[in-house]
């Protein structure tokens, strides 16, 4: 990376310059701070010593103390504390800000799409599809660089789909400027932009863009697509409505569609999954955990019994599922679910995120600024560790391709996933 932009971006990350003045915390307190997170993450996580090399963690943590030598502000001590947590590669592990803070966040959303930076989401004149290419002059990639050492993610390869996301957003707040110029392409294109920033409590500072979230069903001919962007709770009885809503359909197909579907809980995807076995079937390898012994405290794997009943109706036809790889935790657990139990065929893109991750997530307040480390206690294995989901049917789309559905106008890969499904039926 060019020397001149490495400092450029080490003196903004370092700014503060907002005008209203925000709460110093003195070295000790930083200090206290850092040690007990230091603390939790060596008595609480899981293990530790999964990813990371154990005299890498400790050489980073006397590192990052060695930083805390003057007053700060909590934001300043987060980026110092923040990659101690990311350092573990667990997805569900993150260092958060204080629950009551307002933070400076961009008007708009990212997602890494084919390698580049795509707004997904804008509520400024930026608009949703434009490819961001700089940022105060400074290339998108020198940023995720910089960024890298913060994501929560089981890969770099799906980090940079969370920290493009979720770090980026709420660059006002680490660089502590509130005016930025944005260079991006259209298709009629460069241009620039200049806007400012927003505030958390007006835009929401998430790690996932806001998408329609609501299950639903359609019907292609013999064909049903039923869509599932989201295993939340709260809809887990629209997700069996729908599944009762195909079966009714008298179809030879059904293609379940789990696309950027960000995970949710573990009860939807149990009631959709008594739609598609015949038998009761075990889906899971283990679980990991913390085991306190007499020759001490051990990460131990353990049966993690979880069996899926068939349900009254079940679904006899021919089942598709289709994904990419922006699918995270609970969607994972589908889509291992349904390789273990030999269901259907997987069509679309290979997840960025490997299908083992951590889970029984528990939340720790720092005692002076207020973070709040969210610690995974346990390991959901689900498939052998470091696999990720591949398709069986790969479906690559361009750039355009990707950008036509984000922003609403087509969706191609549907499409060539009825194409696919049609064909079959023709056998």
């Amino acid at each position: 990376m060019n020397k001149i932009i490495c400092i450029l971006i080490g003196i903004l990350l370092i700014a503060s310059t907002f005008t209203i003045a925000e709460q110093l915390f003195t070295p000790e307190q930083l200090r206290e701070d850092l040690d007990f997170l230091v603390s939790k993450i060596v008595e609480e996580f899981y293990n530790p010593w999964l990813k990371v090399d154990e005299d890498v963690f400790w050489n980073l943590v006397a590192e990052k103390r060695a930083q805390l030598d003057h007053d700060m502000t909590w934001s300043e001590f987060y980026m110092i504390a923040a990659p101690l947590v990311a350092i573990l590669h667990d997805q569900h592990s993150m260092l958060c800000p204080p629950t009551d803070a307002e933070i400076k966040v961009f008007p708009f959303r990212l997602r890494r799409v084919n390698g580049y930076a795509v707004v997904v989401n804008s509520i400024c004149k930026l608009p949703v599809g434009a490819i961001v290419t700089k940022i105060n002059g400074i290339p998108i990639e020198n940023i995720i660089e910089e960024l890298q050492v913060y994501g929560s993610s089981e890969t770099l390869e799906s980090s940079l789909n969370w920290r493009v996301n979720y770090f980026i957003q709420a660059l006002p707040e680490w660089w502590g400027i509130e005016e930025f110029e944005i260079t991006y392409l259209r298709r009629d294109g460069k241009k620039t932009l200049k806007i400012e920033s927003a505030s958390s409590k007006d835009y929401k500072w998430v790690p996932q863009p806001v998408r329609k979230r609501s299950p639903s069903f359609e019907l292609h001919g013999s064909i049903g697509v039923l869509k599932i962007p989201s295993f939340n709770g709260s809809f887990r009885q629209e997700i069996i409505d729908r599944m009762e809503e195909a079966l009714d359909s008298y179809i030879t197909d059904l293609i379940i569609d789990v696309r950027s579907n960000p995970g949710g809980d573990l009860e939807p995807v149990i009631s959709l999954m008594e739609y598609l076995v015949d038998k009761p079937t075990e889906l899971t390898i283990g679980i990991g955990s913390k085991s306190h012994t007499r020759e001490g405290t051990k990460y131990i794997v353990s049966k993690y019994n979880i069996y899926i009943y068939p349900a009254e109706k079940h679904f006899s036809g021919r089942v598709w599922i289709l994904t990419d790889e922006n699918v995270f935790s609970a969607s994972l657990r589908f889509l291992s679910y349904t390789l273990k139990a030999d269901i259907g065929t997987i069509l679309g893109e290979r997840s960025s995120e490997t299908a083992n991750f951590g889970s029984n997530r528990k939340g720790y307040l720092l005692p002076n600024t207020k973070c709040i480390a969210n610690l995974s206690k346990t390991r959901i294995l689900l498939l052998e560790e470091g696999r990720h989901i591949e398709p069986d049917i790969p479906i690559n789309l361009s750039l355009d391709e990707k950008i036509s559905w984000i922003i609403g106008e087509a969706d191609p890969m549907i499409d060539e996933a009825l194409r696919i499904v049609e064909r079959a039926s023709e056998e």
